[in-house]
């Protein structure tokens, strides 16, 4: 048994606290620098400038408590793959829909989506040959 079999004992357990973190981050305002000046009485609710903490790889980790080499250990595991993936899916379209939206940073947002998931590696080359039928080489050059 490896050690986040441990902590999650299967796919449904790692779903749930996921979605818990989520849940957490949706319901955790973080005011702006420029609401320390702001007069209202309300503590700001209705301030443009008020977001709820943001969805990240390392947030999602640290709340799971697990490094990300088990995390990427757990997407290679045939029995939790799908339950991360899906977790991933919802950090990556958060972070699209937030750039897309100009909440982002475009470039931070490109070197977080390089970083975790990949955005703008090659994909492998492959090895292939061409047979050429007879007399269709002098046709190649």
């Amino acid at each position: 048994m490896n050690e986040t079999n441990k902590i999650f004992p299967d796919a449904a357990a790692f779903a749930e606290r996921a979605a818990k973190y989520f849940q957490d981050c949706d319901n955790t305002v973080i005011f702006s620098a420029a609401c320390a000046s702001c007069k209202k009485e309300e503590g700001c609710l209705d301030c443009k400038k008020r977001r709820t903490k943001p969805y990240t790889l390392s947030g999602l980790c640290f709340a799971l408590g697990i490094t990300k080499r088990q995390f990427k250990d757990l997407k290679t595991n045939k029995c939790f793959c799908d339950a991360v993936e899906l977790a991933l899916l919802k950090i990556e379209a958060y972070i699209e829909e937030n750039c897309m939206s100009g909440n982002f940073n475009g470039t931070f947002a490109l070197a977080v989506l390089k970083e975790n998931f990949g955005f703008g590696k090659e994909e492998c080359e492959r090895d292939f040959s061409i047979a050429f039928a007879d007399g269709a080489e002098m046709f190649a050059e």
